[in-house]
């Protein structure tokens, strides 16, 4: 079991170096590590096409289904998201939208052939379409929302990586998450993040990801080709492959409206057909952990 280890603040350092007699080095303490993570990965706009299988441990084969998932700034300090089914036909236009403004204020949306419903703050922590990611893992982290502390560094399947303990800003955001504590592997070269653990307020493992074979997208920041999702409470795990990706070309806003989302047609199709017909073709082999 991962358990928590030593903290090292960059004053503790600092003085011991002094002491010591040696020159003092750039020491990045957690937030500064996050913040180099958001520096590195961050875009104005993105959309992928995803592939998902859900594994459970009754079923032989998985679940599979197909996402369309867009994201971008609004343009007022704020954020606009949504994932979309694209297959299997059964599934087809069940839509997760979320909205956030500048002041962290968030809405999210369930639209299927039933109606909207809007998810409650009590609700986040539920699983989306049956898989290991909860809705609110499906969002992009806000640092505003965590305090991150810098642990002893580690290795992970042999590249060095900052070691990270985040810890939710407030009781509210450990309610709405689930977590009481999470610890992030980053690449210390390329701030990838290789690897989290999700805990309890009692240090159980609830969850592991671990993101696989980085590269480069439309542009030169690197997306993770596959994401392994291990529920270790259920024995399940979900696995994302990215079929398709394309960052810094926005979307009209209204893609992010219900009312566009409920009444997708042609126009919306168009939109992204540089990145559908890839969707349609014969699904990968699922990726698995090396």
């Amino acid at each position: 079991m991962r358990r928590l280890r030593s903290i090292l603040p960059f004053s503790v350092l600092a003085v011991a170096l002094l002491a010591a007699g040696f020159k003092t080095v750039n020491y990045l303490d957690g937030a500064a590590v996050m913040g180099k993570v958001h520096e590195t990965h961050g875009t104005t706009a993105e959309v992928d096409v995803v592939k998902m299988d859900i594994y459970t441990k009754d079923a032989p084969d998985p679940q599979s289904c197909t996402l369309l998932s867009a994201v971008q700034n609004d343009g007022k300090g704020g954020l606009m998201y949504f994932m979309r089914v694209l297959a299997p036909e059964s599934q087809k236009g069940l839509t997760f939208l979320v909205l956030e403004d500048a002041n962290d204020n968030v809405e999210q949306y369930l639209i299927t052939v039933m109606g909207t419903k809007k998810i409650a703050p009590s609700e986040r922590s539920a699983h989306f379409m049956g898989s290991d990611f909860t809705y609110e893992d499906l969002r992009r982290e806000k640092p505003g929302e965590w305090t991150y502390d810098r642990l002893d560094d580690e290795k992970i399947r042999g590249t060095d990586c900052y070691a990270i303990m985040a810890t939710p800003a407030n009781k509210d955001r450990e309610q709405i998450t689930g977590y009481t504590y999470r610890f992030l592997d980053v690449d210390k070269t390329t701030y990838d993040i290789r690897h989290i653990d999700f805990l309890d307020s009692k240090q159980k493992p609830l969850k592991s990801f671990d993101a696989f074979d980085y590269q480069a997208t439309n542009t030169s920041t690197q997306r993770p080709r596959s994401g392994i999702m291990v529920n270790l409470v259920s024995g399940t795990k979900t696995v994302m492959t990215l079929v398709g990706s394309r960052l810094d070309k926005p979307l009209d806003p209204k893609f992010f409206t219900l009312e566009t989302l409920k009444s997708w047609g042609l126009e919306q199709d168009q939109a992204f057909a540089d990145l559908l017909p890839k969707a349609a073709a014969p699904a990968a082999t699922p990726a698995k952990t090396p």
